[in-house]
Order: structure tokens, then sequence, then C-alpha cells
């Protein structure tokens, strides 16, 4: 069984002890963690700590360190830049896609985007941080405030795709190295001027075949496709 990790940016310590407060210490507490409860307190830097809990109160948790390692950064930079479409399917895309190893997220408004970011960055960040405690991520992805399409193609990347439904080519030869970003369009699809434009700015349109997919599996699929074919 795998150890109840928890994010805990900048943490201090006190006689090699983490005092953890906070939304932390609260699912701690509802999860009715043990003492002596063994768990991973990451800083989303690449430095972990394994801690035994010590004591539980209502308002904080006190974990003993007992080893600390730190992890190597991710070897494949992987950049999801997610056109805004429903926020149901535009949050499961975020969640799953961290899970299976994007490191950077750029909401952006494509010109069929049916609704706009809002004031969500923070729930956001809060689905990163759980997905990436889910996956062992031990640095945590960078989310990006909403940009517009056009600035999206400037990002600087060794590959540059965009997943169409029509029109594109295998992924394999589209795939250059790290960094990656790939784009994935709104539920009503790209306008033949964005894929126009999107190849005279070097992205190079990758299909995932015949099946018309709804654009959540295609953030979560093709993360998974690139880390395949370049790890």
């Amino acid at each position: 069984m795998s150890l109840r990790s928890v994010y805990w940016p900048a943490p201090s310590f006190q006689n090699d002890r983490i005092h953890i407060t906070g939304d932390e210490h609260r699912h701690l507490f509802v999860a009715r963690v043990e003492k002596s409860e063994t768990l991973e307190v990451f800083d989303g830097n690449g430095s972990v700590w394994t801690a035994v809990v010590e004591s539980v109160t209502k308002r904080e948790t006190i974990a003993r360190v007992r080893q600390s390692r730190h992890v190597s950064p991710p070897s494949l930079e992987l950049i999801l830049a997610m056109s805004m479409i429903r926020i149901p399917a535009f949050e499961l895309a975020l969640e799953k896609a961290v899970e299976v190893g994007v490191t950077r997220i750029v909401p952006f408004t494509a010109a069929r985007s049916n609704v706009g970011a809002g004031h969500r960055h923070d729930r956001w960040m809060r689905i990163i941080i759980e997905a990436a405690k889910q996956s062992k991520h031990y640095y945590l992805p960078k989310l990006d405030q909403p940009i517009a399409f056009d600035e999206v193609l400037s990002l600087p990347a060794s590959s540059k795709i965009i997943f169409a439904e029509r029109g594109g080519g295998p992924l394999k030869p589209a795939l250059a190295g790290s960094p990656v970003l790939y784009l994935i369009g709104p539920e009503g699809g790209w306008t033949d001027e964005e894929l126009t434009t999107a190849g005279k700015n070097g992205f190079q349109l990758v299909s995932l075949g015949a099946a018309l997919l709804k654009a959540e599996t295609v953030a979560i699929v093709g993360a998974a496709l690139i880390r395949y074919e370049l790890e």
C-alpha cells in the first residue's frame, strides 16, 4: 500500500517535526489519519520527506521526519494548451492529464469556445495538487493564467502539435523532442483559420484516428501517447 501524500510547500521544521495545517491538515483529519501512520510529504519542487504522525488535533497534524530525498525533475516537459470547454469536462481533462504527466497547463480561448475561464485558478490548482498527490508526481505542474489563441501559438517548444479531427497525420513523426506543446481544441472543433494559422507557426496537425473523440479524451490520451513515444 502506497503512503498517503501531503503537499506542503516550503515546510518549516522544528526539531525534525513538520507542523501541517490548513487544507492538507483538514484532509488528514477527515481521513482519520492515525498516530504512527507514515506520510510522504513533498514540496512540489522535488523534495520529499517520509514522516511519522505523532499527533493529530483539530488545528494541526505533527509528524516527525524519518527520511528525506530529492527527486530529479521529469525528463519530458509536456505542456498542455487546453481550449476552454464545458467546465466539468475541462476539469476532468486537467485532473487526468496531470496524473498522466503533463508539467504545465495553459488554458486559452479558441474561436468556438463557448465558456470563459472565470475566477477558477485557485480551484484548478487544488485539482492539480490532488492529481499530483494521487499519481506521485513530486514536481507540481504549473498552471498559467488563461490567454488568447494567438498567444498560445508563440509559446516556445521543440515539438508543437495541434490535435485535429481532420487533416492530421501520425503522432510520431511530429515529435522532435522536449519540450512538447500540444493543443486541444474546443467542443465545436477548430476553425479552418485556426488550423492554417497554427500550421504557419510551426505546429504539426496530428490525428488520433477515425473515431470522433471528446476534447477531454484527446487531452488525456494525447498526453499518454506523447509520453510513450518520448520516454
